[in-house]
C-alpha cells in the first residue's frame, strides 16, 4: 500500500517528498492571488478590490467548514491507516464528504437568494454594494464543487499522493489565471468575470482531485463506508483550530474593514485587501509546509513510532523559521514595488497608506510559521484542544482585540500591528503547550 512509506521511508526524504509539493502548491495559490489581485485593481478599479474583500469573510466562512472536515478527515484517516482499521478510514471518507457537501449546498442557496443582505451585514456601503452583490451570487454557485474539493485535496496527501495533489493545484491556479485574463482583461466582464474565473478554477480542481479516488485500488480503499453523524461531529472537531484559523480570517477581515472604513474610509479597505492580498500568499507557504507534514504525523503517531513524529515537528519547525525569516525581509523590502502592481495609477495615497501597513504588520511572519506548525501538528494527533487555543490566541481573539483595542491607543499603526502582538502571544502559548507535551507524552 502507498501509505506504508509514511511509517517505513526515512524521514528527511518523507519531509521533502511531502513538503516541496505542499509549499509549491501553495506557492502558486499565492501567485495566483498575485495575478488575480492585478486583473481586479487594474481592470475593475480600486472599488472592485474593496468589493472583492468586503465579500471575503462570507467565503471564509465556507472554507473554515471545509478546512475543518478536511484536515480532520486527514488526521482521522491518517492515524486509522496508521493503525490498520480500514473500516473506520472509509466511515470518515464518507462522512467527511457528506458533511462538507451539504454545507455548500446550504451556502450556495444563501448566496443565490439574498446575495444583497450578505454584502450590507458585511459592510459594502452604497459605493460597492452591487459589485459586491454580484461577486457574492457568481461565487456561490461554485461553492459545491470547492468543498469536495478541499476534503479531497487532503486525502490525497493521506495515501501517498502529495505530487499528484499539487499539480491539481497547479493546473487549477493556471486556469484561474487565464480565465482572469480572457473575462476581465480580454472580455470586460468586470467583477462577474472575476467570480466566474474563480468558480471555473474551483470545478477544475474538484473534478481533476476526483479522478484518482475512482481508480479501483481506492474504490476499495474509501468507498463503501457510513455516514456516522457522531464520527462527523468528531471530524470537524478534530480539525476545528484551522476551521477556526479560517473562520477566523473572516471575522478579522470584517473588523479590520470596519475599522478602517471609521478612521480612513474606501481607500484604507482598498489597501488592506492589497496587504490581505500578500498576507494571504505568505501565509499559504506556511500553511503549504504544516499541511505537507501532517499527514506523516498522524500516520506515524497513529503506529505509535514517535521518535519519527518528533523528528518530523523538528524538520518543520526549522522550515518555518527558515520561510518566516525570508518573507519577512521580502515583505519589509518589497512591499511597495509588489503593491504597486495592483493599484491603477493615481492611486500614490492608497499605495503609500499600504506600504507603510505592511513594514508593520511583516513583523508577524517571523513568528506565525511556528504557531501554523504547531497548531498542525495538534491537529494531526487529534489533540484538537491544544490546536484551537493556539488558532483562538493568534486569530479572532488576539487579532480582534487588537485590531478594536490598538488603533485607540497607537492611531492607525494600531490596526496594522495588531496582528504581529497576536502572534506574539500564539507563540508563547505554543511553546508552552508542546513543551508540556514533549515531556509528558512523547518522553
Amino acid at each position: 500500500m502507498k501509505e506504508s512509506i509514511l511509517g517505513t521511508e526515512k524521514i528527511g526524504v518523507l519531509f521533502w517528498r511531502y513538503s516541496i509539493p505542499g509549499v509549491a502548491a501553495m506557492l502558486f495559490l499565492a501567485l495566483n492571488t498575485i495575478v488575480d489581485g492585478f486583473f481586479v485593481g487594474n481592470y475593475v478599479g480600486v472599488s472592485g478590490l474593496a468589493s472583492v474583500n468586503i465579500a471575503m469573510p462570507f467565503t471564509s466562512l465556507m472554507l473554515a467548514v471545509c478546512v475543518m472536515a478536511g484536515l480532520g478527515a486527514q488526521s482521522m484517516i491518517g492515524r486509522a491507516l496508521g493503525g490498520g482499521n480500514s473500516q473506520q478510514a472509509k466511515d470518515v471518507f464518507k462522512t467527511s464528504l457528506l458533511l462538507v457537501g451539504l454545507a455548500a449546498v446550504g451556502f450556495a442557496m444563501a448566496a443565490a437568494i439574498f446575495p444583497q443582505f450578505i454584502a450590507r451585514v458585511l459592510g459594502a456601503n452604497e459605493a460597492i454594494i452591487a459589485q459586491t452583490t454580484l461577486y457574492i451570487r457568481y461565487v456561490g454557485i461554485f461553492l459545491p464543487c470547492l468543498a469536495l474539493m478541499m476534503v479531497l485535496d487532503y486525502v490525497l496527501k493521506t495515501i501517498g499522493l502529495p505530487i499528484y495533489a499539487m499539480g491539481v493545484l497547479v493546473t487549477a491556479v493556471c486556469c484561474h489565471m487565464f480565465f482572469n485574463w480572457l473575462l476581465i482583461a480580454q472580455l470586460s466582464m468586470g467583477i462577474k468575470g472575476a467570480a466566474l474565473a474563480t468558480g471555473i478554477a474551483y470545478t477544475t480542481a474538484f473534478v481533476l482531485a476526483l479522478l484518482p479516488i475512482l481508480q479501483k485500488q481506492n474504490r476499495q480503499r474509501f468507498f463503501g463506508g457510513t455516514f456516522n453523524l457522531r464520527l462527523g461531529g468528531h471530524i470537524l472537531y478534530t480539525g476545528s483550530s484551522e476551521g477556526l484559523n479560517e473562520a477566523g480570517t473572516g471575522v478579522t477581515t470584517f473588523l479590520f474593514n470596519f475599522v478602517l472604513m471609521r478612521y480612513v474610509g474606501d481607500s484604507g479597505v482598498a489597501a488592506f485587501t492589497v496587504i490581505s492580498y500578500l498576507a494571504f500568499g505568505c501565509n499559504n507557504l506556511l500553511i503549504g509546509l504544516a499541511d505537507g507534514i501532517g499527514a506523516i504525523v498522524s500516520y506515524n503517531y497513529g503506529s505509535r513510532q514517535f521518535s519519527r513524529v518528533k523528528k518530523i515537528f523538528k524538520f518543520g519547525t526549522v522550515a518555518a523559521f527558515s520561510i518566516g525569516a525570508v518573507l519577512f525581509l521580502g515583505m519589509v523590502l518589497y512591499s511597495r514595488d509588489v503593491i504597486a502592481l495592483f493599484l491603477p495609477a493615481g492611486n500614490e495615497r492608497v499605495l503609500e497608506f499600504a506600504a507603510y501597513g505592511a513594514q508593520l504588520y511583516a513583523a508577524a511572519f517571523l513568528l506565525n510559521g511556528f504557531n501554523i506548525v504547531a497548531s498542525g501538528y495538534f491537529t494531526a494527533i487529534g489533540q484538537a484542544n491544544h490546536a484551537v487555543c493556539i488558532a483562538l490566541s493568534k486569530g479572532i481573539v488576539g487579532v480582534g482585540a487588537g485590531v478594536l483595542i490598538l488603533p485607540l491607543l497607537l492611531g492607525i499603526n494600531g490596526i496594522w500591528l495588531a496582528v504581529p502582538l497576536a502572534e506574539g502571544m500564539a507563540m508563547a502559548l505554543s511553546v508552552f503547550l508542546l513543551r508540556r507535551h514533549f515531556i509528558c507524552r512523547l518522553r
